[in-house]
């Protein structure tokens, strides 16, 4: 599917407490996260690394969850 849409317009409309941004080209479903290290994100058997501009809240959301 192709759309004219930003990643950013994408993010706004989905629920903060549900998906979050962890790369200038991703946003993850919480939930389905498996494994968190201070430079990736595991959703099933893909590593996305975590953009230094987005480490901190990746960080602090996951340590809330622990």
């Amino acid at each position: 599917m192709l759309t004219l849409a930003t990643l950013k317009s994408f993010e706004t409309r989905l629920p903060v407490n549900k998906f979050m941004r962890v790369q200038r080209s991703y946003i993850v479903a919480l939930d389905k996260v498996r494994a968190v290290s201070k430079t990736s994100v595991w959703i099933a058997e893909r590593e996305i690394n975590v953009g230094d501009q987005y480490k901190a809240s990746v960080q602090e959301v996951f340590n809330k969850s622990i």
